[in-house]
């Protein structure tokens, strides 16, 4: 019966070691669940609500409508801080309004904070983050809610809470945090309706604004000559090819399934050293690279650590088949 002993240990601890991959696996896959629905409930779903976006010292609130009506999707999204910028889409046409001309040659363009999560990709998602579903005991904007959090696997990344609606998994709070820990950035919705009163005259510019159409220039797919010698778990080319900008700058995307990195390539005439900037939660990078008897600009800008910015311009380079 003792030479058993052991053979049943060995049993017990496989079990165990299976079932614990097992709810890991099950946790991971309704995560992803979680995660595929929110970006689906951004564009399917009509509502109306106030959400607050803070970062570091800075707090903005918003207003954002959307809704679907004969097939056409309506969107509208408006600073309701200083000097009132709105975005307003209609399918795919995009119209920058502004209080007068004067207030459009100061501002920069509004960009819709839930852009960046409508891409999430699974498969890079898992290599990058360890994915946890927590319990339902959270209210936000008095709904209740379903929790994920994306836990970086290093340090390369930050991590992520989703507060999503637990009938229908939209997005209502959304916590970004740096590799210590430490918040970086929230959004946070303080009222939302999923049921609004919504008109397709509630999508026009209002008179006597000052209306821009957004013009969204699709750039030309080149020949990508650069490569990168090492990336982090997780991160890849979105494009196999590169993107010709104006005035002869290259661009490529990385992407790890949540934050992408943009890389901007130039000729240039003049040496840079490396330099970091920070905004909040991106980060930009600058440095000079030579080929040949060719100087470039190379340039990154991502949500990303300072750290990884850093390493991923050091190991940028040449693809051997460069001219």
């Amino acid at each position: 019966m003792r030479l058993f002993l052991p053979l049943r240990f060995f049993l017990l601890s496989l079990c165990l070691v299976s079932s614990s991959l097992s709810l890991a696996s099950n946790t991971t896959n309704t995560a992803l669940h979680l995660l595929q629905s929110m970006t689906q409930s951004f564009s399917t779903l009509s509502y109306e609500g106030v959400f607050v976006l803070s970062e570091d010292t800075n707090m903005n609130s918003m207003r954002v409508r959307h809704d679907l009506m004969n097939g056409v999707e309506y969107e509208s999204l408006v600073d309701l801080d200083g000097d009132k910028v709105e975005v307003l889409r209609v399918d795919d046409k995009i119209i920058s309004v502004y209080p007068n001309a004067m207030v459009a040659n100061m501002r920069a363009p509004l960009i819709p904070p839930f852009k960046r999560f409508k891409d999430v990709d699974s498969d890079r998602l898992i290599k990058g983050y360890d994915l946890i579903v927590g319990p339902h005991t959270s209210r936000i904007a008095g709904r209740k809610v379903e929790v994920v959090k994306l836990v970086p696997k290093d340090q390369y990344r930050y991590g992520h809470i989703f507060w999503l609606d637990e009938e229908n998994h939209f997005l209502l709070k959304h916590d970004m945090m740096k590799t210590d820990g430490k918040l970086l950035e929230r959004i946070q919705f303080t009222s939302v309706n999923f049921s609004p009163d919504l008109k397709d005259k509630d999508f026009v510019p209002k008179e006597g604004s000052y209306a821009e159409p957004v013009v969204e220039i699709q750039p030309r797919r080149i020949k990508n000559l650069w490569q990168f010698d090492w990336l982090p778990d997780g991160f890849s080319l979105v494009w196999p090819e590169a993107r010709s900008l104006n005035h002869g700058t290259s661009m490529l995307l990385l992407s790890d399934g949540m934050t992408t990195v943009s890389v901007f390539i130039e000729p240039t005439m003049k040496p840079k050293a490396m330099s970091i900037f920070s905004m909040g939660a991106t980060i930009a990078g600058e440095r000079s690279i030579k080929v040949k008897n060719q100087l470039y600009l190379l340039t990154m800008v991502g949500e990303v650590p300072e750290s990884t910015i850093e390493k991923l311009m050091t190991v940028f380079m040449p693809r051997p088949d460069h001219d």
